[in-house]
């Protein structure tokens, strides 16, 4: 009988700590701002282009699309905010930002979904 509790009870510690691992924010990313627009389909989000390094890129000199060129070769990522986020975080093109998503789009470079982001610096 007591084997039989040490069993159950060893397969729910397991099960709960295999649950807290699965239960977090989600992944996290870092990146400085180099692009920001309103997004056309769905006005109340708008689309963040980051860059992993700005090191020796001049990106005021480039068009969205280089800057997007750059995001895919550069492993960048485009973050997917609502209208309220974007608003209550202040983003401005140049900061430093860290990123959680739970759900990534198919694209290139990626959108990464989040609700979360936090301003490391400008």
């Amino acid at each position: 009988m007591k084997r039989v509790l040490i069993i159950i009870l060893l397969v729910v510690i397991l099960g709960a700590c295999s649950q807290q691992e699965n239960d977090t924010s989600g992944e996290r990313d870092e990146g400085i701002i180099v692009d920001i627009k309103k997004e056309t389909s769905d006005e109340n989000y708008y689309l963040i282009l980051t860059l992993p390094s700005v090191e020796g890129i001049n990106i005021s000199d480039k068009t969205r699309d280089e800057l997007i060129e750059l995001a895919v070769e550069n492993n960048g990522a485009f973050y997917r905010v609502t209208q309220e986020k974007y608003e209550e975080w202040n983003l401005e093109i140049g900061q430093r930002i860290i990123g959680y998503y739970s759900d990534v789009g198919e694209s290139q470079p990626p959108v990464l979904f989040t609700n979360k982001i936090e301003v490391f610096s400008q």
